[in-house]
């Protein structure tokens, strides 16, 4: 009998007006992703469906899991990993969050996180101009505290004893930067819909997952790039589900990556730093350029 794994993408909004997070829902069998529904829906629906799926289930997550490290001392002296800052979020306003966030990056810029400087497409977590990623974060890390204490397992923390669903950290851009398809100019400007239906053309080749029905949701992602993210969230997470070795992971050692701009990274431990952080899981590069 062939094995079914559970798979959800989400494009994820920290948005006030809370309708632009998209879901897709899928099967994933044999190799084949059968996508169940594609459709927005609010955080807290999320929250729930998200508790409630099976234990084998993999859900690909688009927002930053944790903060940096730096920032993390500022916030809450002492933590070693995201659960603590998690139990924060959760139990503070949002204005008060964005207020920290603004005495912090007055004095110390925007800092990105350890694993955030493998993918050059990525802002730090704590941008607030276009893209606007506090309310993001902020929000995203207010949801994991209830999934953790849910039982939800999220790498590369320990399970400690957890059987729930994987969470991932996820980022469709980088996701279809490693299939080789278009990255950018996507979501806005001239050559958008033609860009996205490049992406849609060549997911499941160039993704090596087969989407046998991705037709039926052709429209809805052409229309919206938020649904279009969700499903490529998704495929990521077949490929989690497939093979962990297709992913960069943190390192328990100080890693190879440099800073922006060439310079030696600093001597850190990777997965440290990635428990207190959070990590971008993205595959390796799968494609050719495209």
């Amino acid at each position: 009998m062939t094995e079914e794994t559970t798979i959800l993408g989400v494009d994820f909004s920290g948005a006030k007006a809370d309708k632009n997070t998209w879901v897709t829902q899928g099967v994933l069998s044999g190799g084949a992703l059968t996508i169940d529904s594609c459709e927005s829906m609010p955080r807290a629906e999320l929250a729930v469906l998200l508790a409630a799926l099976p234990p084998d289930s993999v859900a690909a997550l688009d927002f930053p899991f944790s903060v940096p490290e730096v920032f993390a001392g500022r916030w809450l002296p002492g933590p070693r990993t995201m659960p603590l800052l998690w139990q924060a979020a959760a139990a503070m306003e949002l204005p008060d969050f964005m207020a920290l966030r603004d005495v912090f990056v007055a004095e110390h810029g925007e800092p990105l996180r350890r694993g955030d400087l493998y993918f050059p497409e990525c802002y730090s977590c704590l941008h607030k101009t276009n893209p606007n990623m506090v309310p993001m974060t902020f929000r995203g890390m207010q949801m994991l505290d209830g999934l953790w204490r849910a039982g939800c397992r999220v790498p590369p923390l320990a399970d400690q004893g957890r059987t729930g669903p994987v969470l991932l950290e996820s980022m469709p851009g980088a996701a279809l930067r490693a299939f080789g398809l278009p990255f950018k100019g996507y979501k806005k400007g001239r050559y958008s819909f033609e860009l996205r239906r490049r992406i849609l053309d060549g997911l499941a080749t160039r993704s090596g997952v087969a989407l046998p029905n991705l037709a039926s949701f052709h429209d809805c992602c052409i229309g919206n790039d938020d649904c279009l993210d969700s499903v490529v969230a998704a495929v990521a997470a077949c490929l989690w589900s497939r093979d962990q070795a297709l992913f960069r992971l943190p390192q328990d050692g100080p890693g190879e990556t440099t800073q922006r701009g060439g310079t030696p990274g600093p001597e850190v431990n990777e997965l440290a730093a990635a428990r207190l952080e959070g990590w971008l899981y993205a595959p390796v590069f799968l494609g050719q350029p495209d």
